[in-house]
C-alpha cells in the first residue's frame, strides 16, 4: 500500500498549482461500506477474533471526519495556515488489529472470538477477493497535520465512531 501512495504522490509532483494537498487516507468508516459491512458480517458471524498476530496497526477515520478534512484541504478555515502536502487522513489515535476487532465486537454485542489464523485470512481474502495484506499488514498513521492545524475531530474515539454509524444505521 505504501507504494501505491508514493506513486499516486509521485504523479501529483507535477500539478501546476500554488497549493497542493495530498490525502494519505486511513480506512474510512461509513455505514454500508465495503470495509465496514465486511468487518461487521465477521465480527456477527463470531470470527471477529483478531487477525492474524493482531499487532498489526489499523489507522481509521469516521466518514464525518473525512469529509471534514476533505473540505479543510479544499477551503481552509478562515484565520488559519492553509494545508499543504501530504496530510494524514486519519483518526489521531490508531489501534492495533486486535483492538479493531474487540471494538466491533463491542459495537455488533458479539462476545469475545476465536483468532484469525494468517492462512485463514489468505483463503478468505479468495473468497472475498480482496488482498490478504489489507488485513495481514497494517500502517500507524498519525495526522500530525491536522494536529498541528488545531484539526477538530469530531470522532477521536474508535468505540465512539462506532455507536455513532451504528446509530445511524438503526435510524435509517
Amino acid at each position: 500500500m505504501a507504494g501505491v501512495a508514493t506513486a499516486w504522490e509521485a504523479a501529483a509532483e507535477g500539478a501546476n498549482t500554488r497549493r497542493k494537498v495530498v490525502l494519505r487516507t486511513g480506512i474510512v468508516l461509513d455505514n454500508d461500506t465495503p470495509a465496514l459491512d465486511r468487518l461487521r458480517s465477521l465480527a456477527r458471524w463470531g470470527l471477529g477474533g483478531r487477525v492474524g498476530p493482531g499487532t498489526q496497526w489499523t489507522s481509521w477515520l469516521h466518514i464525518d471526519d473525512w469529509l471534514s478534512v476533505v473540505r479543510e484541504a479544499i477551503t481552509p478555515t478562515p484565520g488559519t495556515m492553509a494545508l499543504d502536502g501530504v496530510v494524514h487522513a486519519t483518526a489521531p489515535q490508531p489501534v492495533r488489529n486486535a483492538e479493531l476487532m474487540a471494538a466491533l465486537r463491542r459495537s455488533v454485542r458479539r462476545p469475545a472470538a476465536p483468532p484469525t489464523p494468517a492462512p485463514l485470512v489468505r483463503l478468505g481474502a479468495v473468497l472475498l477477493r480482496t488482498d490478504p495484506a489489507l488485513a495481514l499488514t497494517g500502517r500507524r498513521a498519525i495526522p500530525a497535520k491536522l494536529l498541528d492545524h488545531g484539526f477538530d475531530f469530531a470522532h477521536p474515539d474508535l468505540d465512539e465512531a462506532l455507536a455513532d454509524l451504528a446509530s445511524q444505521a438503526n435510524n435509517a
